[in-house]
């Protein structure tokens, strides 16, 4: 039954190695699932980034024609001459209505062409507001300026620009661009234009990169955009998930977290990434969150029901079932050729021991394989116990007759010695260290021949007269075979061969340059020492531009102190600074201070000048 046996350990470790595989296999598919899926978050994360700015620079492409329109650049070009607010409010009353006309035919136009506006002003260089569309809020005041936002001082200067506000809890995108009287000559203006991001929005940016998109400010979503088939709940944001990114080192440091998971659902995971929008928008806390459903395999059962129609044909049927076939039908000829056979065989000697016709009175174990030859000699055992309590002596056991039909001459086996008269080959010898067994005498025919003692070649000779010679008894007998003792003599003989060999200098003691080239190593990986840099790109703070807390300075002071840090690093890059009074550089101070007092509840705020992107900026920073 060996084979049935051992077909029966093929099955289990059949078994056991398909659940090991399919275990094997659900890991790495939700490795595999993990990776995948993070990556696919990292790119979509990017791509939201790319669409915004992609989107930017068209809406400031999109602002040439107004730009260029007369009625505008004449009405800016007055307003910029006047600096007295009782001139500025004729020159509003005379063009701004104007204005505002060409400002919301404008924004009908560039909704139909696909980039629509949500508001848009017209800003003379002193930052005023001569007219605007749609946000009247504020902005429709003579004496509201815009010049303190750094998009609008940039495009008063000349430059092209794009940025993201937070205005009431809502996130836009900014761009700006000036205006000119002439061509090639100084600004006499700019235009400025702002679009919401509100649901449509976003899920214009879905529809374009296929991601699940969600913004939020101030610790709320405020827009979102997904994909079919994707839940908009499951990009819902927390105050706890804030906390947590606010925290992270790669959000502070380089404006995105590493994927993380969201939440946790039988048989998949919310995975997202946290971004921050470029812009003002980012010191407010404003950004974006790009989500991903991974599907997870819970159990080896999951597959059924994750595989789709698809999958399902991919399956070579026809191999598998040829597969099962063949080891049934292999399973099957085992048993019949250890079970059914022997089975039939038995019974059927059995059969013929109880016919009273038969002369068979004894069963045969030797015909007989595996268990039933046991049984053969117990049934025969029986019998003979049986015929003895009923008085009948059976007599001694025919050999023949439980052994089988004995050959007539002794067979050759590997242990046999070829006798006198058998057949011989030539000349045989004896090795002269196995003694003969005795051939006459009790008990000889039961002793077998003695094992050769074990022997150990010895050491070679350390006598100076060299090898000792060979015995003459070692010598070889006529036949030609060598004695045991003659070949482990010749062994002897031969010279021990020495199998040191030098050893190479391989330690730096006995390597003096290579010492010297790793001690210098050493010292110059000592001496070096790394500088974190911040992957928001380099900042150079000018120098003594921070105020220190000093109790001699008063706040007037301190500013002109910054006042004059600012206009100097501006020169410094060959920035224009005739226009920028420290009456106009103080409103923006006190503004922003203003604001960050009322926002963080800090006692003073403290500015400093630094250099971005090669250009003189500010910042400012609450002390509490």
């Amino acid at each position: 039954m060996l084979l049935s046996r051992f077909w029966y350990a093929v099955i289990a470790a059949v078994l056991g190695g398909t659940v090991f595989l399919l275990y094997l296999a659900m890991g790495v598919s939700n490795r595999t699932a993990s990776k995948t899926g993070d990556q696919l978050l990292t790119a979509a994360s990017r791509s939201v980034y790319w669409y915004l700015t992609d989107d930017g620079r068209q809406r400031a492409t999109s602002l040439i024609p107004i730009a260029l329109d007369k009625e505008v650049r004449e009405g800016l070009a007055k307003s910029s001459k006047v600096f007295e607010l009782d001139k500025f409010k004729e020159v509003k009353k005379e063009h701004g209505d104007d204005v505002k006309s060409k400002l919301t035919g404008f924004a009908n136009d560039s909704g139909q062409r696909g980039l629509p506006f949500d508001a848009i002003w017209a800003v003379d260089v002193h930052g005023r507001v001569l007219a605007n569309f749609n946000f009247e809020a504020g902005t429709g005041d003579d004496e509201f300026e815009m010049g303190g936002y750094a998009l609008v001082a940039d495009a008063l200067h000349g430059w092209i620009r794009d940025d993201a506000w937070v205005i009431k809890g809502q996130i836009y995108r900014v761009v700006a661009r000036p205006v000119e009287a002439s061509v090639g000559g100084l600004p006499v203006g700019a235009v400025v234009a702002a679009k919401m991001i509100d649901d449509r929005f976003v899920q214009n940016i879905s529809d374009k990169t296929g991601a699940a998109v969600a913004f939020y400010a101030g610790g709320t979503r405020v827009a979102k955009g997904t994909p079919p088939n994707f839940d908009a709940a499951w990009l819902s944001v927390h105050d706890d998930d804030l906390e947590e990114v606010e925290a992270d080192e790669n959000y502070n440091n380089a404006g995105r977290t590493s994927p993380r998971t969201l939440r946790e659902n039988p048989g998949y995971l919310i995975r997202g990434v946290f971004a921050r929008v470029p812009g003002e928008a980012w010191d407010l806390g404003a950004g974006y969150l790009v989500g991903h459903k991974q599907t997870v395999v819970e159990s080896p059962l999951s597959f059924q029901d994750l595989a789709d129609q698809n999958d399902k044909d991919a399956v070579p049927v026809a191999i598998v079932a040829l597969i099962a076939v063949s080891l049934v039908v292999l399973g099957l000829f085992f048993t019949v050729v250890e079970h059914t056979m022997p089975l039939r065989t038995f019974r059927k000697a059995v059969a013929d021991l109880a016919d009273k016709k038969s002369e068979t009175d004894v069963l045969q174990p030797s015909t007989f394989r595996g268990v039933f030859k046991k049984i053969a000699s117990d049934v025969n055992d029986a019998v003979d116990k049986v015929a003895a309590k009923a008085g009948i002596d059976r007599g001694p056991a025919d050999l023949e007759s439980v052994l089988g039909p004995l050959p007539a001459a002794p067979q050759m086996s590997a242990f046999s010695v070829p006798g006198d008269d058998g057949p011989t080959s030539g000349p045989q010898s004896k090795p002269r260290s196995v003694p003969e067994p005795p051939t006459s005498g009790p008990g000889s025919a039961k002793k077998s021949l003695p094992k050769p003692p074990k022997k150990s070649l010895p050491k070679p000779p350390s006598s100076k007269s060299g090898a000792d010679e060979p015995a003459a008894e070692d010598k070889p007998p006529e036949s030609g075979i060598p004695s045991a003792a003659a070949f482990e003599n010749a062994l002897r003989s031969t010279p021990a061969q020495d199998d040191e060999e030098e050893e190479v200098a391989t330690t730096v003691q006995d390597a003096p340059q290579v010492s010297e080239a790793l001690r210098k190593a050493v010292l110059a990986a000592d001496r070096e020492k790394v500088q974190p840099v911040k992957a928001d790109g380099p900042v150079s703070v000018a120098p003594g531009s921070e105020v220190q807390d000093d109790d001699e300075l008063d706040e007037e002071a301190q500013w002109r102190k910054v006042y004059a840090d600012f206009i100097a690093m501006k020169r410094k890059f060959g920035e224009p600074t005739e226009k920028l009074t420290y009456e106009k550089f103080k409103g923006t101070l006190q503004r922003n201070k203003d604001a960050l007092m009322a926002r963080h509840k800090c006692t003073k705020v403290r500015f400093r000048v630094y250099e971005k992107q090669g250009r003189a900026a500010l910042k400012a920073s609450p002390v509490k």
